[in-house]
C-alpha cells in the first residue's frame, strides 16, 4: 500500500497551484528578470550620458549612450507585460480551479462542511479568499520583479560608490526589522477578522433564510439586535487590522523617503570630494528616487502575500475535510420506493409528497438521509440506499434547499440544458422575470445581483431543467409572496407528474396539489394521508393555519 500523502498545507497549496504551470511561470520570472534588469540600467546610464557625452563633450559617446538608453526604454515594457501576462494567466486559471476543487470537496464532503464551516464562510470561500489565494502566484511574481530591480539597483549604486550601495542595503535590512513583526500581527489580526466576517454571513443567513417564520414569532428584532451586537464586534476588530495594516503603509512611504534624503546627502558629499562624478551624483539621486518605489513595493507586496495565506490556511481547512460517506457501493438501477425508516418518511415512485411539520430542520435531515447526503439505513427499492455508488445516487436523485450556491454566469449557463427546455423550467418556477432579460443574463456570483425570491425560483427552475426521478425539495418557496406560491405549487406539480416528487412545506398553497401529506411530529411521520383527511386531526388544522 502506498504511503498516504502529507497533509495539505497553504504551502503546499501554492506548490500545487504552480506545479502544472511550471513552463509558464518560468518564462514569466525570466520576462520579469530582463524587465528589472533592463528598468535600472537605464539610470545608471544617465550618468553616462551626462558624464560621457555632455560633460567630456562628445558627440559620438553621447549618441552611443543615448542608444543604449534608448534600447533599454523600449525593452522594458515589453519584457514586463510579457511576464505579466504570464503570471495572470496562472492566476485565473488558478483561480477556477480553486472553486472547482472547492465544489468537487463540498459536493463530495456532504455534511460533514456543514459540521465545521458555517454558511457564512462557504459564501466567502469561493470568491473572495478563492481570489486572495489565486494571487499569490502573481504577487510572487511581483515580488521577484522587485527583487531583482533592488539587486540590480543595489549593484550598480555600489559601482557608483560603495557607501552608496551600503546605505542602500542597510536601508533595506532596517525596512525588513521594522516590518517583520507588523506583518505577523497582520497576519494575526486578518485571520481573525476573516473567521468573524464568516461568522457575522452565516448570521444574516439564517435571518434571511428564517424571515417569515421569525416575523410571525416576534424573533426578528431579537435576531437583528444580535445582528448589530456582531457587526459591532466585527467593527472593533477591523480597527485592530487597520492598526498594524496602516503602520505598514506609514512605513512603506516614509521609509523610501528616507532613503532619498540619505543617500542624495551622502551623494552631494561624495561628489563634492571628489569621489563620485557629476553623472554619478545624477544616477545616485534617479536610482534614489525609484528606490522610493521599489522598497514600497516590497512592503505593499509583502501585505498582499499576508492575505493570501490567510485566505489559503481557510481553503485547506476546507479541503482537508475527509467525506463522510463510504462511496463503496456497485449496484445500478434502483427501482421503486425511496425511505426513510429512521423518520418512517417515504417517497413514492410518482406523484407529489408533501411534509408538514412545525419544525423543518428534521423533515431536512430526513431529506438529507433519502438522498444519501447522510449514511442511514434509508431502503431504495427495498435494497439498502448504501448498496448503490453514489454516481447513480446524485445523478437520479436530488436534494434542493436554498443553501444550494449559484455561481457567476449567464441565465443559460446556469440552468445547462437546451433552452426550450430551460424556459419550461422557468416558467414553471416563475422565474419569467428572469427570462425576459434574455438568457445571456448574467448571474453574479452566489446570484448577489438578485432578490432572496428571484435566487429561489432560480434554484428551482435549475433543479426542475435537470428533471432528476426523485426531487427532494426544502422549503422551496419560502421567499415569494402568496400569489406566485400558488402558481409556482399547480405549475411544479403539473411539471413533475410522472415523477417522485417530495416538498417540506407547511403551505396551504402546496398541500391544495398533493397526492400526498406527511404530517411529521418531532422528526418521525405521525400520519400519512390527504390533506382533506388530515384536516380532521385539531392540531394538523391549527399547524395548517398557522403556517397561512
Amino acid at each position: 500500500m502506498p504511503p498516504a500523502p502529507p497533509p495539505l498545507t497553504p504551502m503546499r497549496l501554492f506548490l500545487r497551484q504552480a506545479r502544472p504551470h511550471k513552463a509558464r511561470l518560468a518564462l514569466g520570472f525570466l520576462f520579469y528578470a530582463g524587465a528589472s534588469c533592463t528598468s535600472m540600467p537605464q539610470l545608471w546610464v544617465v550618468g553616462k550620458v551626462i558624464d560621457e557625452g555632455f560633460i567630456a563633450r562628445s558627440p559620438r559617446d553621447l549618441a552611443a549612450w543615448l542608444g543604449v538608453a534608448a534600447a533599454l526604454v523600449v525593452l522594458q515594457p515589453i519584457l514586463w507585460a510579457n511576464g505579466f501576462r504570464q503570471f495572470s494567466t496562472v492566476e485565473a486559471r488558478n483561480q477556477r480551479q480553486l472553486v472547482r476543487d472547492l465544489t468537487d470537496r463540498l459536493n463530495t464532503a456532504g455534511p460533514a462542511v456543514r459540521d465545521r464551516v458555517s454558511s457564512g464562510e462557504l459564501l466567502n470561500l469561493p470568491s473572495e479568499d478563492a481570489r486572495r489565494a489565486a494571487r499569490a502566484v502573481n504577487d510572487a511574481g511581483f515580488f521577484f520583479n522587485t527583487l531583482v530591480m533592488f539587486l540590480v539597483g543595489a549593484a550598480l549604486v555600489w559601482s557608483i560608490h560603495p557607501l552608496l550601495g551600503v546605505v542602500i542595503i542597510s536601508g533595506s535590512l532596517v525596512t525588513a526589522v521594522i516590518a517583520g513583526p507588523l506583518l505577523g500581527r497582520l497576519q494575526a489580526s486578518q485571520s481573525d477578522y476573516r473567521a468573524r466576517i464568516g461568522d457575522l454571513s452565516a448570521h444574516a443567513a439564517d435571518i434571511v433564510g428564517g424571515l417569515r417564520v421569525l416575523r410571525g414569532i416576534g424573533g426578528d428584532v431579537l435576531f437583528a439586535a444580535r445582528y448589530r451586537e456582531r457587526s459591532d464586534e466585527l467593527r472593533r476588530k477591523g480597527y485592530e487590522v487597520a492598526g498594524p495594516s496602516s503602520w505598514i503603509h506609514a512605513l512603506r512611504h516614509s521609509m523610501p523617503i528616507v532613503f532619498v534624503a540619505v543617500i542624495t546627502w551622502v551623494g552631494a558629499l561624495l561628489a563634492a570630494d571628489g569621489a563620485i562624478t557629476i553623472g554619478g551624483l545624477a544616477s545616485a539621486f534617479s536610482f534614489a528616487t525609484i528606490f522610493i518605489a521599489v522598497s514600497g513595493n516590497f512592503v505593499g507586496t509583502s501585505q498582499y502575500l499576508v492575505a493570501a495565506w490567510v485566505a489559503a490556511k481557510r481553503i485547506v481547512r476546507v479541503l482537508r475535510i475527509e467525506p463522510d460517506l463510504a462511496d463503496d457501493g456497485t449496484a445500478r438501477g434502483g427501482r421503486g420506493e425511496l425511505r426513510d425508516p429512521e423518520s418512517g418518511l417515504a417517497v413514492p415512485v410518482s406523484g407529489l409528497t408533501v411534509v408538514v411539520t412545525a419544525e423543518t430542520a428534521p423533515a431536512a435531515a430526513a431529506c438529507e438521509r433519502l438522498a444519501r447526503y447522510r449514511d442511514s439505513e434509508t431502503v431504495w427499492g427495498g435494497r439498502p440506499l448504501a448498496e448503490y455508488a453514489l454516481a447513480e445516487v446524485r445523478s437520479r436523485i436530488m436534494l434542493l434547499t436554498d443553501e444550494d450556491y449559484l455561481f457567476t454566469g449567464t441565465l443559460a449557463a446556469t440552468l445547462r440544458v437546451p433552452e426550450a427546455r430551460a424556459r419550461q423550467a422557468v416558467a414553471a418556477a416563475c422565474a419569467d422575470d428572469l427570462a425576459s432579460q434574455g438568457m445571456d443574463l448574467v448571474v453574479e456570483e452566489g446570484g448577489r445581483n438578485l432578490s432572496g425570491g428571484q435566487r429561489q425560483r432560480l434554484r428551482l427552475a435549475r433543479a426542475l431543467a435537470a428533471e432528476p426521478e426523485t426531487l427532494l425539495a426544502v422549503e422551496p418557496t419560502s421567499a415569494v409572496d402568496a400569489h406566485t406560491e400558488s402558481l409556482i405549487a399547480s405549475r411544479v406539480a403539473a411539471a413533475r407528474a410522472g415523477r417522485a416528487t417530495l416538498v417540506v412545506t407547511a403551505s396551504p398553497l402546496w398541500l391544495a396539489h398533493a397526492d400526498r401529506v406527511a404530517w411529521m411530529v418531532d422528526g418521525k411521520v405521525h400520519a400519512l394521508g390527504t390533506h382533506a383527511e388530515l384536516l380532521a386531526d385539531a392540531a394538523y388544522r391549527r399547524l395548517a393555519s398557522h403556517s397561512a
